[in-house]
């Protein structure tokens, strides 16, 4: 909790330095573009840019499918920035060095808050006796910002909202990621039991995963493979045709239904990606139906009779 103060206090700090270098950058422009200035400042010293950080996280990184990493480029970024923002975390200070930045920090926001209030009451007297001025001759204009000071203040803002939103969706992602490495690595070996679906089910199936296993239930061969490979389900085709008579919604693919069931431990049953199967029910399905799985071309181990083995990497 000390350290995210730090951090906050020591964001707090640079963003009231960010804002005095705007102020004077606008200082022959209109006053309520330096109320403005300070008014934002004044929020940062409330809210801390964690707020942005988990809101990130929670919308997480856009990937199109389960196994992607975040973008290395991206990812290197990030960690060359956070030294920057949020230096108590990265470089783990506690006992007396956390204590004497805390102590630091604290001053330095008091400081800060001080110069803002002051600011804040000056600069709204300015854009009263300003508005005032301007009520009374229609004709005048209040001056504006040129293009370098809004171009800055633009982009700081951009800056200042999107890397922490980006900086917490990423971490969400490789967080994900090594959540479904360990649970990969734990249900490849596992054994896989199947059996059919009871009769009456419908169409629809059901994922339930907790510490001691996994289960599906009333799904396809169809639903299987997408399930466990992460696509949709238009993406599971076969070369096979079917047998005269029998309906797409009949056929082998798509019917009977099975439940398949994985004792295992699972080490992280939290929001289970159901891509951690795949090696183990890849195995299931070809020692029981003989199936071949292609991914781009390449039959997926053990590849139906001929035994494959399987692969080191768990993705």
């Amino acid at each position: 909790m000390i350290t995210g103060l730090v951090d906050h206090l020591w964001q707090s700090c640079c963003c009231c330095g960010v804002a005095w270098i705007f102020s004077m950058m606008t200082r022959g422009d209109a006053a309520f573009v330096r109320l403005w200035l300070w008014r934002i400042a004044a929020g940062k010293l409330l809210l801390p840019f964690s707020l942005l950080f988990a809101l990130g996280a929670w919308l997480g990184f856009p990937s199109p499918h389960p196994a992607d990493p975040a973008p290395a480029a991206l990812i290197r970024a990030i960690g060359q920035l956070a030294p920057l923002a949020s230096p108590a975390r990265v470089y783990g200070w506690n006992g007396f060095a956390l204590l004497f930045a805390a102590l630091v920090t604290l001053a330095g926001a008091g400081a800060c808050g001080h110069a803002v209030r002051n600011r804040l009451r000056i600069e709204r007297m300015s854009a009263d006796d300003e508005a005032a001025r301007l009520a009374r001759d229609v004709d005048a204009i209040g001056s504006r910002p040129g293009f370098l000071a809004s171009a800055a203040m633009s982009a700081f803002v951009l800056a200042a909202v999107s890397i922490p939103m980006i900086a917490g969706a990423v971490q969400d992602r490789q967080q994900r990621r090594e959540r479904l490495i360990v649970n990969s690595q734990s249900l490849r070996n596992a054994p896989f039991a199947i059996r059919a679906s009871a009769t009456g089910m419908g169409t629809r199936y059901r994922i339930d995963a907790d510490a001691h296993g996994v289960s599906i239930r009333n799904a396809s061969i169809h639903d299987l493979v997408a399930i466990v490979y992460g696509v949709k389900r238009h993406a599971v085709i076969t070369p096979q045709m079917m047998v005269q008579g029998e309906s797409a919604s009949r056929s082998w693919l798509h019917w009977p239904r099975y439940d398949v069931r994985v004792e295992a431990a699972v080490p992280d049953a939290r929001e289970f990606e159901p891509y951690a199967l795949r090696q183990g029910l890849t195995k299931l399905l070809a020692e029981k139906f003989g199936l071949e799985i292609y991914v781009n071309g390449d039959c997926q181990p053990p590849c139906g009779n001929y035994r494959v083995a399987l692969a080191d990497d768990p993705l």
